[in-house]
């Protein structure tokens, strides 16, 4: 069983397991919104409802810069390869240097870019001209934090579809 944890301010910020949700509620780090119905942990002399929807009792320290991994430009770039537009799974994609970091091109979030292996063998250590490839779109350091992006199940309670608008039709 999962759990929808809050912040303070009732933004969705993260979906944890049981074991965690009940470590938040019962440290008092955390308050129940809502309760599974049919989920009882016990121990030896209490027991507890598993919590459906945790709310955090402290602000929640949202991570100021994203950091950068290839996990997070996958993400930036929708799993998108920024030059033929294919959109692959993760394990089928690299990253791409714009200007080659054999001719100084540092591995940062204005230079490297989503790139599927075909695309990348053919631009291989050129610049974008010499190569006739054209970015999809320049690649900048995103301000949003693509660890925010929860991944909802189709059997996960309908109850966090409304706490995420928009997010059903992405559920997997």
């Amino acid at each position: 069983m999962r759990t929808l944890v809050l912040d303070s301010t009732y933004f969705p910020v993260k979906i944890v397991g049981w074991q965690k949700a009940m470590i938040l509620m019962i440290s008092g780090r955390a308050e129940i919104v809502t309760e599974y119905e049919d989920n009882i942990i016990r121990s030896v002399s209490e027991s507890f409802q598993l919590p459906k929807i945790l709310r955090l009792n402290n602000k929640h320290k949202a991570q100021k810069k994203v950091k950068f991994t290839r996990l997070n430009v996958f993400w930036r770039d929708a799993f998108k390869c920024q030059y033929c537009l294919t959109q692959l799974p993760a394990n089928e994609l690299t990253f791409d240097h714009v200007i080659p970091s054999s001719k100084g091109g540092p591995t940062s979030w204005e230079n490297v870019v989503t790139c599927c292996v075909g695309c990348n063998t053919k631009k291989s250590d050129k610049s974008l001209k010499k190569s006739g490839f054209k970015l999809y779109k320049k690649p900048i350091q995103p301000d949003w934090s693509p660890q925010l992006c929860l991944r909802l199940k189709i059997d996960d309670p309908d109850e966090w579809f409304d706490w995420l608008p928009g997010s059903r039709a992405l559920a997997s």
